[in-house]
């Protein structure tokens, strides 16, 4: 066994007690949306902008990311226990990010206009999951929806780039398979280009190859200190959950190709994973509450502006 092996399953097995070391995070954060919901804003209110004011509803952030975040360490924490995938926590992880993601999508796409300048370097890197999480749970709604954003946004220089390469991949996979391939890599010596121009292979000796990469590089990343700078894989969740090459399978299988018997040391088997068909949402009393706050105030439902402020993203 290597070292980043062995120092990636040290992490995993800490890796347990993750959501109990965040709860205090999340239940404080449910006080702020508990705010929203009764007052419809937030504690803090908007910002002024005279060009383009600001809908109450478009500077919640870290109120949803947090929540996103805390059902995915502890989805995460399930995979790490059993090695298997807890669908409910995937789906209130989704619904979350899904909020958060088109709320962004409608600001980013504003944020020219507003402010005179692109919005560079304002996505987190690790929002890019939620699209694989999308593909994983065969939420083809929520997955095209997220997708604009990156389609957007991608190479503008939108997204906060780590020196990773995996969260381009989710990006461009899904563009190559579903967004009408428009998008190119924004950065030099992809790792991934093989596996973009071959996603589809019938070799099943070449598809383990791709899947043994991706693991290989996730562990590897994971396991390196943070001055390497895969700061997508430096935080308590995303890390030990194989979404990229998840995402990868999950495509294939949706396009009736073949997929290998695959396991990773790092991982388990990946193949035994695979969803047939979507699975039903999760309730999140929260979450529905806030949805409806959200309706009522208009999201979802906003009028269309003019072609250079871009199309309106409804929910």
């Amino acid at each position: 066994m290597n070292k980043n092996l062995e120092k990636f399953l040290r992490k995993r097995k800490k890796a347990i007690k993750n959501p109990e070391k965040y709860r205090k995070v999340y239940v404080n954060n449910i006080e702020k949306l508990d705010f929203y919901i009764k007052h419809g804003k937030t504690e803090s209110g908007v910002p002024s902008n005279e060009k383009l004011p600001f809908f109450n509803w478009e500077v919640l952030n870290t109120e949803l990311l947090i929540p996103c975040d805390y059902y995915e360490m502890d989805a995460q924490a399930s995979f790490l226990d059993d090695n298997l995938l807890d669908l409910g926590k995937l789906n209130i992880c989704l619904s979350y990010g899904y909020y958060m993601l088109t709320i962004q999508s409608y600001k980013f796409k504003r944020f020219r206009y507003r402010f005179s300048r692109e919005p560079l370097r304002l996505v987190s890197p690790t929002s890019v999951f939620q699209l694989s999480i999308a593909v994983i749970l065969h939420n083809n709604e929520y997955a095209c929806q997220i997708y604009t954003l990156f389609q957007a946004g991608y190479m503008k220089h939108w997204v906060n780039r780590s020196k990773s390469h995996i969260g381009d991949f989710i990006i461009l996979l899904f563009d190559k398979v579903k967004g009408g391939n428009t998008l190119k890599p924004i950065v030099d010596d992809f790792a991934y280009q093989a596996i973009l121009d071959n996603w589809d292979s019938t070799d099943l000796t070449e598809v383990t190859a791709f899947l043994n990469q991706l693991c290989d590089d996730q562990v590897t990343q994971v396991a390196s200190p943070p001055s390497k700078m895969f700061f997508e894989f430096d935080n308590m969740n995303w890390q030990f959950t194989p979404y990229a090459a998840l995402m990868l399978l999950t495509l294939r299988a949706q396009h009736g190709l073949e997929n290998p018997d695959f396991e990773h040391p790092g991982f388990g088997n990946l193949t035994s994973l695979l969803l047939t068909q979507p699975v039903a949402p999760q309730k999140d009393d929260v979450l529905e509450q806030l949805v409806a706050k959200l309706h009522e105030q208009g999201f979802g439902e906003l009028p269309q502006h003019r072609e250079s402020l871009g199309t309106v993203v409804r929910s």
